[in-house]
């Protein structure tokens, strides 16, 4: 039968003994048993005289899947019996008779090609098992990555995990690093042979042996270009990329907050569409306080940009605070010090503690410049990219996949590679002419429109059907200037540019629809117009509130022959009304911008720990449920509540997540994270009530219908643990627990554990003694920007025993035994923590009464410290709290 008829039928296993089992290699896992592993679940040796128990094509093909980076003869030695190989893991089809495809990138082209697949109506024995590797777990929306620095997205809309986007087909995925690459269909076969693809070798060790190939791993930044490129500039192609960068203004912003210099210095090397969107889009964002600098080795930007968006981009950057530097490249990059005087000004050597200034050297690119030396507190770099393909191939065979000048795969108009009839390479992996002879772009439309044909393709090369050649259609192009500014040019409406509002407004729709997933997009979608519901709401506060004349003073005596001018109009988007450090900044237009962001963590199995999680409703409320491994039986329940001062948080957040499953594996019990909504958005008591919603629910079984509570919650042994806001919340809801009938019969609180709690007071408590009066005001402002009605400080709260009915109250808690765990270095709230410890003991409070103190750290230094020794000394604190 033949290859093209049958390309996914396999051999037989192959007669004749069995390899002696004394003389069978030893695994390297040692005695895992690998069957057991479903990934891991097929083990194979190959060499002269051992058979291939998974029935590799050829006696040539098992030599050369053998063959690793470093047998370069391309032939496996002859080995004794008392030889060991050292085994290779492969990695396990579900089905032995359907065709295989393997997606290497899980970027535009390799996603949408694997659901584009998934789509397709296949015959019932056709249709092809399809396996898809990316050494991240998130797809990447990458042309909004700059929303994430302007706050008009979250991780979660433009990251999604791909756990969650497939979870509704039957695509495969692995996370993993391709290391190499060893294609078998450009060898010659003889008719009725079998065949397979080839074989892909995985960073961890794993062989993926395939019928069919997908090359869509894109490229990477090339950065390594100058002297201190590398060591001191940052690339932003990635997801780690932009959030390295929005970790570093922050930085910069928190480090300039309340000083009217030294201004934040940035500088942008290179401006085509993403330079040009970065400094449109940071330049924006810093405003004042601010400078972007940006340099580009031609005098125009975006030099292949349609001339409405390049006049659009031109207008806006003029309009900034942006420094063009048109027809320089850069020469060097170096850590500034005090010997640096060439650009004749005074430069830093460090700023604030450990960050430094870095000095840029310039040279022309045209006649009539002159070099010149720039500083800045951080450098971009746009320029350059490397294709991964190069590094992948056989050390033996380096020009088994026919590459061009820039190291992408050449291939067929149908997007097959060359001389390869199974392997399809798409995106930015391969080089692709247009009808005029020109590279096609590495877009993220040209993908698009890629993947679509490769699955087509693909489907029909399986089913023996025509290819398609791929024919692409310019739709336009598209780029972001500002949170509330884009620009569009059609392709199929000459001259038509959309600019401003409508173009931003545009934008987001048209990428909005090309989500990859209908489940994706109508959260995008919903979140998207919740968001500009809120902004524009705000937008028409802030004009009425202009519309009125300030009012006059009463006194004011001054007449119309002699008015005092008026005071400068201020933007009302950029004027700070009140600052809460370091969780957010509210401004006069009602915008609420959170430095951080908001990155999550999506629900799923920890591979560290091995808990499960998943996110439900609870009533009014959401939930995180952890549930341990190998739970069994009834076990206790951990009710916890998130920190972050009321306005940042959530259970999702990487660091809350990571706390609480090495907290449920610990301990062994399961906890409910509850998704409490945040401030100044909606003010206390909604984050207390939505807690008592999560309680409720929990003690309720959910309602009777979560199964993991039905199967193993313990009622008799409830805890509820909170870290900072967190605690306080935990308090209040012990405190709400106590009145008759509040909870089902039969729930007992067993315990409370607060963490670092959040109180405060109007009087000194302990060493708040030495705090001067500005502490004590910013306690007062920040609380009472939290919550809705207050007399302040005073509040019980906040102050839990200010009165005796607070502290009767407080006594009341139904709770067994309560612990109490405070930072040593804590300096807004260890005292106040000790405070309530002795405040609980001398109120007739009748439990057990526990306080811990960690050494030598600060406030809530767990989430970043917890594998530390005082990390996990107070984890382990808490496990004992839970177990006792």
């Amino acid at each position: 039968m033949s290859c093209r008829a049958s390309p996914w039928i396999r051999p037989s296993l192959p007669a004749g003994p069995r390899f002696p089992t004394s003389g069978r290699p030893r695994s390297p896992l040692g005695n895992m048993n690998l069957w057991k592993n479903p990934i891991l679940k097929n083990s194979w040796t190959l060499g002269v005289g051992v058979p291939n128990i998974f029935a590799l094509p050829s006696r040539m093909f098992r030599c050369m899947a053998l063959s690793g980076s470093g047998d370069n003869s391309g032939f496996a030695r002859p080995t004794s019996t008392d030889e060991a190989v050292a085994p290779l893991p492969l990695y396990s089809w579900p089905d032995k008779q359907r065709p295989r495809v393997c997606i290497l990138g899980g970027g535009f082209g390799g996603l949408y090609t694997a659901l584009r697949l998934e789509s397709l109506v296949w015959p019932s024995d056709k249709k092809p098992q399809v396996v898809l590797v990316d050494q991240s777990d998130r797809f990447v929306f990458k042309p909004m990555l700059y929303e994430l620095l302007s706050g008009e997205v979250d991780v979660w809309e433009i990251a999604p995990s791909f756990t969650e986007l497939l979870k509704n087909t039957s695509v495969q995925f692995v996370r993993d690093s391709v290391k190499l690459l060893r294609p078998s269909d450009h060898f010659r076969r003889e008719p009725g042979e079998s065949c397979t693809g080839g074989v892909v070798h995985l960073e961890s060790g794993t062989v993926i042996e395939y019928d069919w190939l997908v090359l869509a791993l894109g490229a990477e930044a090339k950065i390594d270009v100058v002297p201190g490129s590398a060591e001191y500039a940052l690339p932003f192609t990635t997801l780690v990329d932009a959030l390295r960068v929005e970790s570093k203004l922050k930085m910069l912003e928190r480090k300039r907050f309340g000083k009217s210099s030294p201004t934040i210095e940035v500088a942008i090397v290179g401006l085509g569409y993403s330079g040009v969107e970065l400094a449109a889009t940071i330049s924006e964002r810093l405003k004042n306080t601010g400078t972007v600098k940006a340099i580009n080795v031609q005098t125009t930007i975006c030099p292949t940009a349609p001339q409405g968006n390049r006049d659009a981009a031109v207008k806006v950057l003029e309009s900034r605070n942006i420094q063009l530097l048109l027809g320089y490249f850069v020469s060097c990059i170096k850590e500034a010090s005090s010997a640096d005087d060439s650009s004749g000004t005074v430069t830093y050597s460090e700023v604030d503690g450990d960050h430094k200034k870095l000095i840029l050297d310039l040279q022309p690119a045209e006649r009539g410049l002159k070099g010149q030396t720039l500083e800045a507190d951080l450098v971009l770099w746009t320029v350059g990219s490397a294709s991964q393909i190069p590094r992948l191939q056989p050390p033996d065979t380096p020009y088994v996949i026919p590459l061009n000048g820039r190291g992408q795969v050449e291939t067929e108009e149908t997007l097959l590679v060359k001389g390869h009839p199974r392997t399809f390479a798409i995106g930015d992996s391969a080089a692709l002419r247009d009808a005029s002879g020109k590279l096609l772009p590495a877009t993220a439309q040209v993908a698009f429109q890629q993947a679509d044909f490769a699955g087509w393709n693909l489907w029909a090369a399986i089913n023996d059907r025509p290819l398609l050649p791929f024919r692409f259609q310019n739709l336009g192009e598209m780029m972001t200037l500002g949170r509330n500014d884009a620009a569009i040019t059609a392709s199929f409406i000459e001259g038509l540019t959309l600019e401003g509002p409508l173009g931003h407004a545009a934008r987001k729709l048209v990428y909005c629809l090309r989500m990859p997933t209908d489940e994706h997009r109508v959260k995008v979608g919903v979140s998207w117009l919740t968001k500009t519901a809120i902004d524009s709401l705000a937008s028409v506060q802030n004009a009425v509130a202009n519309s009125f004349p300030p009012p006059t003073p009463m006194g004011d005596t001054g007449t119309a022959t002699n008015p005092s001018p008026p005071p400068a109009a201020m933007d009302p988007d950029s004027e700070v009304v009140f600052d809460f450090l370091p969780y957010l900044c509210q401004y006069k237009s009602g915008r609420i911008h959170r430095p951080g962001g908001s990155p999550t963590v999506p629900a799923g199995t920890d591979p560290a720990t091995g808990v499960v999680s998943k996110d439900v409703r609870a009533g009014p409320a959401s939930v995180r449920i952890c549930l341990p491994p190998g739970a069994t039986g009834k076990i206790p329940v951990v009710v916890y509540f998130h920190g972050g001062g009321f306005v940042v948080g959530s259970p999702a957040r990487p660091s809350t997540h990571n706390y609480l499953v090495d907290l449920v594996a610990r301990s062994g019990a399961i906890a409910v994270s509850v998704y409490y909504r945040l401030a100044p958005e909606h003010k206390l008591p909604v984050a207390y009530d939505d807690a008592w919603a999560g309680l409720r629910w929990a003690a309720t079984l959910g309602g009777g219908e979560e199964p993991w509570l039905l199967d193993h919650a313990d009622l008799s042994r409830v805890f509820l643990v909170g870290c900072s806001a967190g605690a306080n919340i935990a308090h209040n809801i012990a405190v709400r627990a106590s009145a008759p009938g509040a909870l089902p019969d039969g729930v007992a609180l067993r315990g409370l554990a607060l963490v670092h709690p959040y109180f405060t007071g109007r009087e000194a408590a302990g060493g708040e003694v030495a705090f001067g009066p500005e502490i004590r005001g910013y306690m007062d402002r920040t609380w009472r920007f939290v919550v809705s009605e207050t007399v302040g400080l005073d509040d019980p709260r906040v102050c839990p025993f200010v009165d005796d009915a607070a502290r009767r109250a407080s006594a009341g808690i139904p709770c067994e035994r309560v612990l109490v765990c405070v930072a040593e270095k804590d300096f807004l709230l260890r005292e106040r923590g000790l405070w309530y410890h002795r405040e609980l003991k001398a109120s007739g409070y009748a439990g057990e009464l526990e306080i811990f103190e960690s050494k030598g750290v600060g406030h809530a230094f767990h989430f970043d410290l917890l594998g530390s020794e005082q990390g996990v000394e107070l984890q382990e604190r808490t496990v004992a709290f839970i177990k006792k």
